[in-house]
């Protein structure tokens, strides 16, 4: 049944790219089945309290920076927590109520924990307003922050979180397995490799912050310079115009800046060194190309780095002299059956998420609506 002229309200928040970013793509998805329909992205403190919208972002990016333990701390309490029990969303709750009742949606759609648990509460105090809800979990994690009674439906990253979630107690039929939505740009069907000759990509976001230092950057140039046969390296700086300015010295290293076709980039690359964000690992997925990852300190980050590790999609290294071993690893004869194995099971892993389905699953809960 058509979801034409429906009204779906998609409410996320700034707290790094990857929940913007699943909100666009299911908007695309939406869009690109039901032209018609109305579809509002929002961030949630935006739509309430637009002055906390800059301190709350970067207290989250100084807190993952500075003090990871702490952040840790609350994060993992959070993880075994009534969520409805943490009392950070009734700030935010009254303001987003108000612009609920003014928008008057068909659906809302949540990308961040904090959104959902203001839902959560709009649904409580106004039980007589049918407006179904679905929460879309952004990292492959199973933390009761994004879990509430009164949700509807839940898009998760994997099958192994939605056992974990119908553990928790959540009816199987709520739980639908779509990876963490990403646009279809970077859906790539098959991609071959040619032994001896890889490209990697080096990302930093899009703000041009890495894992790895400045003089590893330089040490890279050098080492690619003795292996041009074998190795191709390419480093987004993203909005980092300094780093931009200092790399650019240096052949044959390949540098640019903030870019736009992110996709394409991931396709015609074999390997992408990179930081274990939710949205950045399932684009990787859907375009074929193995991860490097450093060991994380966040707590969303350190599960998803697990997921790596038990899907055999990519390798972990602790410092820059595991890094370097990983380097002289790329270039030797013997790196393709890993290659190979890392491929082999991204493209299984994709046979167990259903990001085609997304439009159906939504149809499906507004149209249940009674």
């Amino acid at each position: 049944m058509s979801i034409n002229n429906k009204t779906i309200l998609i409410l996320t928040a700034q707290f790094g790219a990857g929940h913007i970013s699943a909100a666009k793509a299911i908007k695309d998805y939406i869009l690109e089945e039901y032209s018609d329909s109305n579809i509002l992205i929002e961030n949630f403190i935006d739509a309430s309290l637009p002055i906390m919208n800059k301190p709350m972002v970067k207290l989250y990016e100084n807190n993952t920076k500075y003090t990871p333990g702490l952040y840790n701390y609350y994060y993992y309490l959070k993880k075994s927590f009534d969520p409805r029990h943490d009392i950070a969303h009734k700030l935010y709750t009254p303001k987003l109520i108000e612009y609920i009742l003014k928008v008057n949606p068909d659906l809302i759609i949540s990308t961040f924990p904090l959104a959902a648990a203001c839902v959560y509460n709009f649904r409580e105090k106004y039980n007589h307003i049918n407006i179904p809800t679905l929460t879309v979990i952004t990292d492959v994690v199973d933390s009761l922050e994004w879990v509430y009674p009164n949700t509807d439906m839940y898009f998760v990253p994997s099958c192994e979180i939605k056992n974990r979630f119908v553990q928790k107690g959540i009816h199987p039929s709520k739980i639908k397995v779509t990876g963490v939505p990403i646009s279809k740009n970077f859906n790539v069907s098959s991609k071959d490799i040619t032994p001896g000759k890889y490209k990697l990509l080096l990302l930093g976001g899009g703000r041009g912050l890495f894992d790895v230092s400045e003089e590893f950057m330089y040490w890279i140039d050098n080492f690619i310079e003795d292996h041009k046969e074998n190795l191709e390296v390419t480093i987004v700086t993203g909005s980092n115009s300094k780093l931009y300015s200092k790399l650019t010295e240096k052949k044959p290293l390949k540098v640019l800046g903030f870019v736009n076709n992110m996709y394409e980039l991931l396709e015609e690359s074999d390997l992408i060194i990179t930081k274990p964000g939710g949205a950045t690992l399932f684009e990787a997925i859907y375009a074929n190309t193995p991860v490097i990852v450093k060991s994380p300190k966040v707590g969303q980050e350190i599960e998803n780095a697990k997921f790596i590790i038990d899907k055999g999609i990519g390798l972990i290294y602790n410092d820059e002299k595991d890094l370097e071993d990983i380097f002289t690893k790329i270039v030797d004869d013997e790196f393709e059956p890993l290659m190979r194995f890392m491929k082999d099971n991204m493209s299984e892993f994709k046979k167990s998420i259903h990001p085609d389905k997304i439009c159906e699953y939504i149809s499906e809960i507004i149209n249940n609506k009674s």
